[in-house]
């Protein structure tokens, strides 16, 4: 793969401020055509604020964008869109009932006086799926009836339908078995070989590192504060059980830490938690809250001991956050 020198698009301290919070403070981020450019950060990092940027639904507050080595700005998504950036978010927007050419070209039409040009719409469908490696998906076929590998290729041809030169892909694998991120892989080696720079945005460290030409991320070490030693216990659980669902549970969490807990489904984390936080009754064990056991326990009465002179908690218990938004 040829990967051009200079590059097609360029951000030089680009800074997003959104509602009590700096989104973007201060990126410089850059992609080359026929290159696959991989963002890397934690949640909160700005990647999602980045693609708005890019994609024209935000304005940035400062800083500059260059493409294709002129100043930029892509005031909505449509002018982004006609200057050749193409985003396919994680949420596919194809509409079920409609044929793939319909859906490839939803929200910008082929039309002549007010009169739609199908044989022209399935057309340029047919040369964009034979270019994504794919002759096997009818243009006229409802795309409903499609898997969702095949769906996830129908919408990277509307993506590149108004002559996309910048792909980027939020999330592109999540609802992908490991066959499909192969096949999804092999679509886009042919996209870059075809000289389109790609933005692939993937929790997934395994297929970043497969797929991925550049890999921009900051160091790991500084993503956490540094450990408090010797830092007072606010949470100590001993031998806590309720009934045939677990048993023998010792945790201790002391103040400023983050403690995880891990296993697979149906291992018994939720039960733990509700247990600890009172919605479950245990059949043993004990739990103490800043020295303290608790002994009548419920929801309110762990809330009340959290808190007891002020509105600030000593311990919160979250289940799953990463699964909300």
């Amino acid at each position: 793969m040829t990967v051009a020198s200079t590059p097609l698009l360029a951000v030089r301290g680009l800074v997003k401020r959104l509602p009590g919070v700096m989104a973007l403070p201060g990126l410089d981020f850059e992609v080359r055509a026929g290159e696959v450019r991989c963002p890397l950060g934690q949640n909160g990092a700005g990647k999602a604020t980045l693609i708005k940027v890019l994609s024209g639904a935000h304005r940035p507050d400062e800083g500059e964008i260059r493409w294709q080595g002129e100043i930029a700005e892509f005031g909505t998504p449509t002018a982004a869109m006609r200057s050749g950036v193409a985003v396919m978010y994680q949420e596919r927007d194809l509409v079920a009932g409609l044929s793939v050419a319909d859906n490839v070209f939803r929200g910008h039409e082929l039309s002549t006086t007010g009169f739609a040009r199908r044989s022209e719409a399935r057309r340029r469908t047919r040369a964009l799926l034979d270019r994504l490696g794919h002759p096997d998906i009818p243009p006229d076929r409802d795309v409903g009836r499609f898997s969702v590998a095949h769906q996830q290729v129908v919408g990277m041809a509307r993506a590149l339908s108004p002559d996309g030169q910048l792909l980027i892909m939020d999330e592109p694998s999540a609802v992908l078995d490991a066959d499909e991120v192969r096949a999804l892989f092999g679509v886009i080696r042919e996209l870059t070989a075809q000289g389109v720079a790609v933005v692939y945005i993937s929790h997934r460290m395994a297929e970043i590192r497969e797929i991925g030409d550049r890999v921009p991320g900051r160091a790991l070490e500084n993503v956490f504060p540094p450990r408090v030693p010797e830092a007072p216990e606010v949470l100590v659980v001993r031998g806590l059980a309720e009934g045939d669902r677990f048993s023998g549970v010792n945790l201790t969490v002391r103040r400023g830490e983050v403690i995880g807990l891990a296993g697979l489904a149906g291992a018994g984390r939720s039960e733990i938690l509700e247990t600890v936080h009172g919605a479950r009754k245990p059949t043993d064990g004990t739990v103490e809250i800043d020295s303290e056991q608790l002994r009548r326990r419920s929801v309110g009465t762990l809330l009340t001991r959290c808190r007891p002179r002020s509105t600030r908690r000593s311990v919160l218990v979250a289940d799953g956050p990463a699964r909300v938004g």
